[in-house]
């Protein structure tokens, strides 16, 4: 019997009020550490200087209250932005100073709740898709579908505060989701639009919750890092900004995908499918999931290193399951597979972070000023095109060669790639599979640095992008600077404090271990995360 078993049994506390009790505790440690004060602080400075038209609608029910009306004149949106880009470089510079190092703290999942709180009740940070999300609701609400209608379709405060470029186009996302906005603007009501889009960071909320609690158990039970798996991908200040801040629907779709992982490595396989079902009823990336849970069960059933054929065999009963639960949650939901159709809406909008879109404009512009016929209707739609199947052909090749002896890193590798290859990348798309990369590839020293470069660039494209719709640009450039810096400070200190030495992934070793007979059928740690393990076990890491 534990001691909190203990504890219930005589004092009959709840374990639910225990739990918030440990939380409460984590929190108070937490606080003490400086880095975490600033952090915290530098997500309330975010918040006092978001009510600006960078991040409000044009009609909202601030322009009258006496501090907030004046954050929105021209000389009230400078001393907002310069506030928001206090706030971001001090919630950077925390982040980078809590890295996991000798000599300074562990750091927790109760340091997000800290740096969270303050953005709870801002208005929809760094993107309106959350007014999108209420007005696909609203859609709901009075009957019309959102697979055919934009927005456009509700003739109310709902349309008035999404973003132009969504008004009239459908909505790509799974049914459950459209449910739960219904049900959040059914709470509201028709005069209450802003206060929906809010609202709609509640299941973003939940997902990062899943994420923060469960992401750091599955580190250790693979024998990762926890510390850096916390470091890199729970407190990553892409997650704070655009999860928490954002409302984004991605943070529920992400910790169900997680939930779907952790369910399998605790051998409840059908609740992980039912999971990971829902994920992709969420958006549909959230089915990519169901490659780890197959994988995982495959090593279950037939040992630590299972054939391609005994992987595929799990795929495909599981999939086949996975894609049964998802009709059936379709048919509840009502509103039919039309969202199929409209997942290629958001490749109408030419991403500046989508790689195959980028050199698609740039060929564009090539052959627009060689005067080659018919360049500027297919040149971006053909690069795109090339890109998806590219995509396709290197995440199969990772599934194979990977999925059988390191499921999850699979997982993380295949998501990425999809990701990048895309049509369309948003900051927050990144962490489709930065949250896996961050965990399996966090006690490598060259990913380590990438992951901070490229958590610091895409805080820097945002930063500068919301100054540009305040119309004070030449802060948000200035902030890129400072963030830069910052960022190439923290990647000097990286080389003055390398990793342990860790053994690369070995192919040769793998396809050796294949053919040996395999004498347990409990899963084990992949060859490649041995060293990782013993080092972590040495450095004393406590839990999360």
């Amino acid at each position: 019997m534990t001691v909190d078993q203990r504890v219930m049994r005589e004092t009959a506390i709840p374990p639910l009020f225990l739990a918030m009790m440990r939380e409460l505790a984590g929190v108070s440690k937490a606080w003490r550490i400086p880095a975490v004060r600033r952090g915290t602080l530098g997500a309330a400075l975010i918040f006092a200087g978001s009510f600006t038209p960078a991040f409000l609608p044009d009609v909202n029910p601030f322009m009258n209250v006496p501090v907030l009306g004046a954050l929105q004149t021209p000389a009230g949106m400078v001393v907002a932005t310069a506030t928001l880009v206090i706030g971001v470089l001090l919630l950077l510079e925390a982040w980078l100073r809590l890295r996991p190092r000798a000599g300074r703290p562990k750091v927790s999942r109760h340091i997000l709740w800290l740096w969270s709180l303050p953005l709870l009740l801002a208005p929809p940070l760094f993107s309106r898709d959350a007014y999108s999300y209420a007005g696909q609701g609203r859609l709901v609400t009075i009957g019309l579908d959102p697979y055919r209608y934009g927005p456009a379709g509700v003739a109310e405060q709902y349309s008035q505060n999404v973003d132009p470029m969504w008004l009239y186009t459908p909505a790509p996302y799974g049914p459950l989701v459209l449910q739960i906005q219904h049900g959040i603007v059914d709470i509201f009501g028709t005069d209450h639009a802003y206060a929906a889009a809010v609202a709609m960071r509640a299941p973003a909320i939940l997902g990062v919750v899943l994420i923060a609690v469960l992401l750091p158990k599955i580190a250790r039970q693979l024998g990762y890092d926890s510390q850096m798996t916390t470091w890199l991908a729970v407190l990553n200040p892409l997650l704070v900004l655009h999860l928490v801040g954002g409302a984004h629907n991605d943070a529920l779709m992400l910790g169900l995908m997680v939930l779907g992982v952790w369910l399998a490595l605790q051998k409840r396989i059908w609740l992980a499918v039912l999971v990971v079902a829902a994920a992709g009823a969420i958006k549909a990336p959230g089915f990519l999931a169901i490659l780890a849970v197959a994988a995982l069960e495959a090593r279950r059933l037939h040992g630590s290193v299972p054939s391609l054929r005994q992987v595929m065999s799990s795929l495909f009963r599981l999939g086949s399951a996975c894609f049964a639960v998802f009709v059936l949650i379709t048919a509840i939901c009502g509103l039919g597979f039309g969202w199929i159709g409209a997942l290629g809406v958001p490749s109408t909008l030419r991403s500046a972070l989508s790689p195959p879109t980028a050199v698609g404009v740039v060929l564009e512009k090539l052959l627009m000023w060689l005067q080659v016929p018919g360049a500027m209707d297919t040149t971006v739609t053909i690069a795109q095109r090339v890109g998806l199947v590219i995509g396709l052909v290197l995440a199969a090749r990772v599934a194979w060669r990977l999925g059988p002896v390191a499921p999850v890193r699979a997982l993380a590798w295949v998501t990425g790639i999809i990701v990048i290859t895309n049509s369309v990348v948003h900051p927050w798309y990144i962490l489709w599979g930065g949250l896996f990369l961050a965990m399996t590839e966090g006690a490598r020293f060259t990913p380590r640095r990438v992951m901070v470069w490229v958590t610091a660039g895409l805080v820097v494209y945002c930063t500068i992008d919301a100054s540009l719709r305040n119309g004070t640009l030449a802060l948000g450039v200035t902030a890129g600077v400072v963030l830069a810096w910052m960022a190439f400070t923290n990647d000097r200190n990286l080389e003055r404090d390398p990793d342990q030495p860790q053994q690369p992934f070995d192919l040769r070793g793998w396809w050796l271990a294949r053919r040996m007979p395999v004498t347990s059928a409990e899963p084990v740690i992949p060859p490649e995360l041995l060293v990782s393990q013993s080092s972590s076990r040495s450095s004393s890491h406590g839990s999360v």
